[in-house]
């Protein structure tokens, strides 16, 4: 059992170093990526009512076999969790595993089919139920080297992210609140409120400038034109910070994959040195 066990957790997590099992391992993650993307598909075109009707079943046997395929994987991954070195000391932390992310949207890839089942008269529900399996996109985080990469660096950098989020939603309140008590006169109906003023700080902000609400008074333009240059710059500090991560990354990854440990010293060194025994 316990052989069996390594087995499945070396397919499951893509160990390098099984060769015997290497065919295997292809053919699991080929075929979850595979079901991926067609769930994401059938999705998207189950919107279109005469198509959702025409392939009725072929949809529903898609599902089907989806969760039947999605079930046994989350189950098995659940099963050999204690062989990953984060989740090795007993029930304590195969629950830590169970409520860790990515646990959590393997979960969900499933949990809405089984709750339909539960609860079949609600349609509003299912809809929203169905929406939830769009969440399958997120598995090939395990099967995409780039996914893998784009996670780290969103983990590396979130701390800058929260605080570059939180800015932009204090210039979202100031600037909102200020075109209001601007505006407000002018135009009582468009800017009738703070909340309702906050969309068009949203698409100030964002540069987009629908058009539906725009400022009429001599300070409301010059507060605009300042927090449309304001918006191109906030926006772009993510973008810069993201960018600046992918290179970390990249470059971290190049450095691990030309480089050795010398068996006698035990010290890392480029793997484009020679050295001699």
């Amino acid at each position: 059992m316990a052989d069996l066990k390594k087995t499945v957790f070396s397919i499951l997590e893509k160990d390098p170093g099984n060769t015997e099992y290497s065919w295997l391992t292809k053919i699991v993650n080929y075929s979850i990526v595979t079901l991926v993307f067609l769930n994401i598909i059938a999705v998207i075109i189950q919107t279109e009512k005469g198509i959702a009707q025409e392939y009725n079943t072929f949809f529903s046997w898609l599902e089907i076999i989806s969760v039947i395929f999605f079930t046994i994987e989350y189950i098995l991954r659940i099963w050999v969790s204690n062989l990953n070195k984060r989740y090795t000391h007993g029930f304590m932390d195969r629950l830590r595993y169970i409520t860790s992310p990515i646990a959590i949207i393997d979960l969900l890839a499933i949990l809405p089919f089984y709750l339909m089942m539960v609860f079949p008269v609600d349609f509003r529900f299912i809809t929203i139920l169905r929406f939830f399996r769009l969440l399958r996109i997120f598995k090939l985080k395990r099967y995409s080297h780039a996914l893998q990469t784009l996670w780290h660096v969103i983990e590396d950098k979130k701390e800058e992210l929260v605080i570059n989020f939180v800015t932009i939603l204090g210039l979202l309140i100031i600037s909102s609140s200020l075109m209001y008590y601007i505006e407000h006169a002018s135009q009582p109906e468009l800017f009738s409120s703070i909340p309702a003023t906050m969309w068009w700080s949203v698409s100030t902000l964002t540069t987009v400038g629908y058009g539906d609400m725009v400022p009429v008074t001599a300070f409301g333009k010059l507060l605009s034109a300042c927090i449309a240059m304001l918006g191109i710059a906030m926006f772009a500090l993510p973008a810069a910070l993201l960018s600046s991560g992918f290179t970390e990354q990249i470059k971290n990854q190049r450095r691990k994959k030309n480089s050795h440990t010398c068996p006698h010293c035990q010290k890392e060194i480029d793997g484009k040195e020679l050295f001699n025994d």
